[in-house]
């Protein structure tokens, strides 16, 4: 049995698809932000939640600099790399004088490896900003643009698979600029997503020369 669909359902259809898909990707990293400040909070003793106000960009450095302590440092628990990850990223990304109350509740070894690795991140990432026509004047800024960093996969494909001018890359763009995870203005989102969605485009042109 053929069913035929209209343009405007077909639109629909596609809207969802993607909505679930990044609120699915979203909320995953959303989750494990939760647990990670929760966990550091308890080992340090400490309020980190104005890092929430980051959106699920905060989630991005949190699990790459968490998965770093947990593959090089064995022996430490749950709670210690958490302490250990939020400690470091917000050294490197906010400014808290409070903070240097806390440098003696954990291993300072560990904590100025976790500190090089973040900053290392953040370097890099500043540098993929820069790429993408941003100029980020306080550092704080570029953890709210890090929500790239779980949504690239989808991005990458869609722009391989059908392009830019295509309706499916407008209901990925529309996704995320309307996705209450995200900490920055739709407008912002969408410009940025052009121009990634452009390097990507040229790019994946180049190798079919």
């Amino acid at each position: 049995m053929k069913v035929i669909l209209t343009e405007n359902q077909y639109k629909k259809l596609l809207m969802e698809s993607f909505k679930s898909t990044v609120s699915n990707v979203l909320s995953s990293v959303s989750e494990f932000t939760f647990r990670v400040i929760k966990d550091a909070t308890q080992q340090l003793k400490f309020d980190f939640r104005f890092l929430l106000t980051y959106g699920a960009g905060i989630g991005a450095i949190l699990k790459s600099v968490y998965e770093y302590l947990e593959g090089n440092f064995i022996g430490l628990s749950t709670n210690e790399i958490a302490g250990l990850t939020v400690m470091a990223v917000a050294v490197v990304f906010y400014e808290n004088k409070d903070l240097k109350k806390l440098i003696n509740k954990v291993d300072s070894s560990k904590l100025s490896n976790a500190i090089s690795y973040t900053d290392n991140l953040k370097n890099k990432f500043t540098h993929l900003l820069k790429v993408l026509g941003l100029s980020i004047h306080r550092t704080s800024n570029i953890i709210s643009y890090s929500f790239l960093v779980p949504v690239l996969s989808i991005l990458i494909e869609v722009v391989t698979k059908h392009g830019i001018n295509s309706t499916q890359f407008d209901m990925l763009v529309e996704a995320l600029s309307t996705s209450v995870a995200v900490a920055i203005p739709g407008v912002a989102i969408r410009d940025i997503l052009f121009k990634a969605g452009e390097i990507i485009q040229n790019k994946t042109n180049n190798l079919d020369i």
